[in-house]
């Protein structure tokens, strides 16, 4: 079975065109190293204490609302493990954006091993009154290739009513 030389030339010029639609989906990522989105479809956060979570593909929503005159640890928490056999460097990257209506909240994040609760990392987030904002993290290496909690607070001292937007979640190893 002879093909055409045109169509020789069509086959050519469209493996071509997948090929480079293939490099050009593969550089950035090779130029930024491996990334791991912490919100997608395949990440389930939990609420905890007051915290009310409403997740979807793309945005994580929470809104703590309390009457409560003590501490309380409103968080929303991830389960997972980021496995990696290179000693590269790890940052967190979150693009969220955090108000207090009334009373007063803690906005922190923080990385707590799952085996015995220990605190990896930590990290106040600032009160942007509703704007959303870029927080870029550098993180240890004590993360990797262990189960791991990631924990976004709202923490409260009485009442009062508060949200923490957060548009991305990611995780860079390069």
């Amino acid at each position: 079975m002879t093909v055409s030389p045109i169509k020789q030339i069509s086959i050519v010029l469209i493996s071509l065109g997948i090929i480079t639609s293939f490099i050009g989906q593969l550089s950035p990522a090779g130029a930024q190293g491996q990334e791991m989105n912490l919100i997608g479809q395949q990440n389930k956060w939990e609420p905890y204490a007051a915290a009310i979570l409403l997740q979807n593909n793309t945005d994580l929503n929470v809104r703590v609302i309390t009457d409560n005159n003590g501490k309380l640890w409103n968080r929303i928490f991830l389960p997972t493990q980021i496995n990696s056999t290179t000693n590269k460097s790890q940052i967190l990257n979150l693009d969220y954006a955090s108000r207090s209506f009334f009373g007063n909240a803690t906005f922190f994040a923080e990385i707590r091993d799952t085996n015995n609760s220990n605190i990896l990392w930590s990290s106040f987030l600032n009160d942007t009154n509703g704007v959303l904002s870029n927080g870029t993290f550098t993180l240890h290496d004590n993360i990797l290739n262990q189960p791991i909690e990631f924990r976004l607070y709202a923490a409260t001292n009485g009442p009062g009513e508060h949200v923490l937007h957060v548009k991305k979640a990611s995780i860079i190893i390069h």
